[in-house]
């Protein structure tokens, strides 16, 4: 099995509603995972959203002037 090359990193300060943290605790804690590791899978997950979001638009925008 091949190891994983870590990543470097850059930590920084974020607020959060306290609220929002209890949450995303209790599914930490559910899932035996770090409250890190879940704010960087959910970060990931919405990034990757949002470039398959560019991407379609960009190609609608290319489809739809090609047929003026």
């Amino acid at each position: 099995m091949r190891k994983k090359k870590k990543e470097d990193t850059h930590s920084f300060t974020v607020n959060f509603p306290k609220t929002l943290v209890e949450e995303i605790d209790v599914i930490c804690s559910a899932e035996f995972i770090t409250r890190t590791s879940w704010l960087i899978r959910a970060a990931r997950e919405l990034l990757e959203k949002e470039r398959k979001k560019r991407s379609e638009e960009l190609l609608d925008k290319l489809t739809s002037k090609g047929k003026e």
